[in-house]
């Protein structure tokens, strides 16, 4: 067996289970949907783009969740945001595992078409 088809194979055999982790470990973006209108709707609006009552309130500018400044955080940075809180944003209580995934991949479904 050639030295190519070894590495090929090698290759592979590391490449694939990686592949399955991130297809397989991606949200359910309906389930997200449905936790992210029960959870964040009150500030960041049904639709993602704020609640403008709420930003006046808190004296905030909520930045649309299909901004390329929200889309463009790395999941762990939109995790840890929800669950710590940041800046005048508090963390979401009892949100974690399956329902942040899902909350997460709801995010991702709201990105612009450019």
């Amino acid at each position: 067996m050639s030295k190519a088809r070894v590495s090929a194979g090698l290759l592979v055999l590391l490449v694939l289970p990686l592949l399955s982790v991130l297809l397989f470990a991606a949200g359910d973006a309906e389930q997200g949907k449905a936790a992210f209108m029960k959870r964040c709707k009150m500030c960041h609006g049904a639709d993602g783009q704020g609640n403008p009552a709420m930003a006046r309130m808190l004296k905030v500018e909520f930045k649309p969740m299909d901004s390329d400044y929200v889309q463009k955080k790395p999941d762990s940075e939109i995790k840890e945001i929800v669950t710590s809180g940041k800046g005048k944003m508090v963390a979401v209580r009892g949100v974690s595992g399956d329902e942040l995934e899902n909350i997460i991949a709801y995010i991702r479904t709201l990105k612009s078409a450019e």
